[in-house]
Order: C-alpha cells, then sequence, then structure tokens
C-alpha cells in the first residue's frame, strides 16, 4: 500500500501522523518499506502494524526513539514478543509538552480569565519577560499555564525578581537543546526539520526531568542535611 493509505489507516488513532512523520521514522530506521522500481514506498501490513506499535509507543510510554529502536531489534531478533505498555524508562514529562503551541489568539483579557488572575497580573509577567505577546499583541495557550504556573508560586511567596530567575535558567536549558538539536534542521533532506523537532522534545522532556531529579535531591540535602 502507499504512504497515503497508511496515512488512511492511522488518522483515526493517531490523528498528527503525517507523511513527513513517516518518512521520518524511516530515516531512522524504525521502519523499512520496500520500494517499487520508480522508487516509490509500499507499505505491507507488517509494516503498519510496526508503525502502530512505534506511535502508541511514543503517545503512551513517551520513550526517546533509541529506546523504542531497541525494544523493535529485540522483537525482530526474537528476544521478546511484544513490549507494548512498558514504562520502566517513562521519563517524568513528556516529550509533547515540548511540541509547538497550537496557534491560538487570546487577548490579555482572555489569558487573564482562563488563567484566574488579573490583566494587571498579565502585565507584569510580561514586563518580567515570562511571556510576550506577538506582533499583533496576541497570547497563546502555553502563556496561559506560564500564567497559571507563575501565579501558583507568587500565592507561595516567589517574588518577581526570582521568577525571572526561572525564566534565565530556562533559556539556559533551551540554550543546550539547541546545541544538539538545532544542527539537525541543517539537513538537505525532507526529514531535517521533523528530526529536529522530534529530538529537540524528546531531549527537552529528559533534560527537564533531570532537573526536576536534581531538584528533588538537592532539596533532600538542604533539609536533611
Amino acid at each position: 500500500m502507499s504512504i497515503g493509505v497508511v496515512l488512511e489507516h492511522l488518522n483515526a488513532e493517531f490523528p498528527d501522523v503525517t507523511v513527513s512523520k513517516i518518512r521520518f521514522l524511516e530515516s531512522e530506521g524504525l521502519i523499512t518499506p520496500q520500494r517499487t522500481k520508480s522508487g516509490y514506498r509500499r507499505f505491507t501490513d507488517v509494516d503498519v502494524e510496526r508503525l502502530r506499535y512505534i506511535l502508541t509507543t511514543q503517545r503512551d510510554n513517551y520513550l526517546p526513539l533509541k529506546v523504542i529502536r531497541e525494544q523493535l531489534e529485540a522483537m525482530d531478533s526474537g528476544e521478546v514478543t511484544s513490549l507494548m505498555g512498558s514504562g520502566d524508562t517513562e521519563p517524568m514529562i513528556k516529550p509533547e509538552n515540548f511540541a509547538a503551541p497550537v496557534r491560538t489568539r487570546l487577548t490579555s483579557e482572555d489569558v487573564a480569565s482562563q488563567a484566574g488572575c488579573t490583566e494587571a497580573d498579565v502585565a507584569d509577567l510580561v514586563a518580567a519577560g515570562l511571556i510576550k505577546p506577538d506582533v499583533s499583541g496576541f497570547f497563546t495557550a502555553d502563556d496561559v499555564r506560564v500564567v497559571t504556573t507563575a501565579m501558583s508560586l507568587k500565592d507561595y511567596g516567589f517574588r518577581a525578581d526570582q521568577l525571572k530567575r526561572l525564566r534565565t535558567a530556562a533559556h539556559r536549558h533551551a540554550d543546550l537543546i539547541s546545541q544538539v538539536a538545532g544542527p539537525l534542521a541543517q539537513g538537505r533532506d525532507d526529514t531535517a526539520k521533523q528530526r529536529a523537532e522530534e529530538y529537540g522534545q524528546q531531549i527537552s522532556a529528559l533534560v527537564v526531568s533531570l532537573h526536576a531529579s536534581l531538584v528533588k535531591a538537592a532539596l533532600r540535602e538542604e533539609f536533611e542535611g
């Protein structure tokens, strides 16, 4: 079957899957569809089930592609028959959390209403650099989450300067991730951007999970030491 037919088989269960996503997984060696003499991909039912396994594992277990590849290799070699549902290496944060925000056009009033605060609070966070409207003055759903979380931290006594320090730390994390994932987007093949985005999301989830674990350990030392 063609890649278009494969999408028809998968779209009901995985509405976000695209041709680029499938090509990316092929470029990573997770699937190996046959090629016609003209170079067109031809997928079998086995290929579709393999894709379904990969997409389900990414969605439900949030595993990085490296781990999924190892699982597939184990199944291909007959070492195991199925690893579906294995979550031993599940990170604390989902890679999907780092996908580009859905395009929304929220006003300052909308953000305040959804976050349960005042427009003055929103303006304060804009001034602190925690959120930034687009050129038309609109915000995204991610901005609402930032405002909601920042207001909760304020309830615990966080000051504006302390929130700025968290923003600075986040930018440092982003710089580190960009150094690793960014160069992948410079490739000439049509999956380069997709590969960079996938890697960026997975690395981000792991970095934030590691950071959370390190903070937990540091606090334990602080309070118990």
